[in-house]
């Protein structure tokens, strides 16, 4: 992972001007992708895998969700209008459109080969656990200290990941795909979501620097959707015959996901006596510190929870981020996408000048913001503070590292023993 130190390497990655804003362009994305299978669920009755009754969604249920989505989207793109901090940038900082690279010190590769070692070591652990001969969710043990220490590493490596794409390293490519293919072995239990936010990343890379054409918009959803398909068939114990490669059975993957992962906000939207006017903001607050807590601290915390008296809305996997937002802060939701635009564009602004913050950019665009559609608030707040704090151990170690060698330097040199005075 040696930084290329060459002086033609650029440490600046520009962007080409667009009408949008990444962080805008792809929150509006992940929105379109969670809402258009909802719409083609009511317009064409999608009953595979008993989605349609699952769901069991009317025109005014889906009306109302329509809203929520049109809420959230505009209090987002109003929030990325509405950074205060900007008013004190520098014009030149401003008008500069694109984000640092990262150089991967020693200390940054030394504890990525750690957390890569960690990994492998967590999922042989989970072999006794039963989850590589069904889906996790089937086995009942997507809970304990093992499950969480291994989530923790795959989300830790994936981070690890997005900093060395976005580095000077000179083959930042290849270590991207090299770490996004052992992290693959989260699929062998039927976890998808970190290769999905791997495919995100890539093509938000490719879209950084302009190469990102409509070719490649046709091509990355079809390969994601064929990964997660073999995936899908090859754990499910399905019968193939033609009827598995029609199109209803390859889009599956996608619209179970999109669907199944919000039944929680179906059932909030159809239920408001479960949210009042305007919510429990200090719930979300006590959630977060509970679950950011570490397990060994707090073993039993998922009773703490506020949010697991909901559970039950939600009992095929996901929490939608606007169930959620119903639940924490009901109609006033709104608020806390506005609070996400502003993080956005803040982060983009200091993205330009500061490394550190250019990887928690793009973490928070590629991975934060889709988290936030299928897995409500808490998860995503505390894989967030997860990375900050990964980043900041980092650029701590490196701090001392050049402090020990400032030392060594300004130590007086030791002149030899000649048997004679100088």
């Amino acid at each position: 992972m040696r930084s290329n130190s060459h002086p033609e390497r650029r440490s600046f990655l520009p962007v080409e001007a667009r009408h949008a804003t990444p962080h805008s362009a792809l929150f509006l994305f992940f929105n379109v992708v969670y809402f258009l299978p909802l719409l083609g669920l009511l317009l064409f009755n999608y009953s595979e895998g008993g989605t349609l009754d699952a769901a069991d969604l009317d025109t005014a249920t889906f009306l109302r969700i329509t809203l929520l989505y049109a809420l959230g989207c505009g209090a987002f793109l109003l929030g990325t209008r509405f950074d205060l901090l900007r008013m004190w940038a520098d014009e030149t900082t401003i008008r500069r459109n694109g984000i640092r690279l990262f150089t991967a010190s020693r200390s940054f590769q030394i504890l990525c080969l750690v957390m890569v070692a960690a990994l492998l070591l967590s999922k042989v652990l989970l072999v006794p656990t039963g989850v590589y001969s069904e889906y996790a969710f089937d086995t009942e043990n997507m809970t304990g200290g093992i499950w969480s220490f291994s989530m923790f590493c795959a989300e830790s490596v994936l981070f690890f990941s997005i900093a060395l794409l976005f580095s000077r390293s000179r083959h930042n490519v290849a270590w991207f795909i090299s770490l996004t293919a052992i992290n693959a072995t989260n699929l062998l239990h039927g976890t998808r979501l970190f290769s999905m936010i791997a495919g995100v990343v890539f093509c938000f890379y490719l879209y950084i620097r302009g190469r990102f054409n409509w070719r490649l918009a046709i091509l990355a959803p079809i390969v994601l959707l064929a990964v997660g398909y073999v995936v899908f068939i090859t754990r499910s114990d399905v019968f193939i015959d033609q009827q598995t490669f029609s199109i209803a059975k390859l889009i599956s993957p996608v619209m179970y996901e999109a669907i199944f992962s919000q039944l929680s906000l179906i059932q909030a939207v159809r239920s408001p006596h479960l949210w009042t006017p305007f919510g429990s903001p200090l719930h979300f607050l006590s959630d977060v510190f509970y679950f950011v807590t570490p397990r060994l601290l707090l073993p039993q915390k998922d009773q703490l929870l506020f949010i697991d008296q909901f559970s039950d809305l939600s009992p095929l996997g996901g929490f939608s981020g606007y169930a959620q937002g119903l639940l924490y802060f009901g109609v006033a939701f709104p608020v806390f996408y506005f609070v996400l635009g502003t993080v956005g564009a803040w982060l983009w602004r200091r993205a330009k000048d500061s490394s550190f913050w250019s990887v928690m950019y793009v973490y928070f665009v590629c991975d934060f913001l889709f988290r936030v559609m299928r897995d409500g608030y808490v998860i995503p707040v505390k894989m967030l503070i997860n990375a900050l704090t990964i980043l900041a151990l980092v650029l701590l170690a490196e701090h001392a590292q050049s402090l020990v060698d400032g030392a060594q330097l300004s130590r007086p040199a030791i002149l030899p023993d000649t048997g004679s005075p100088p």
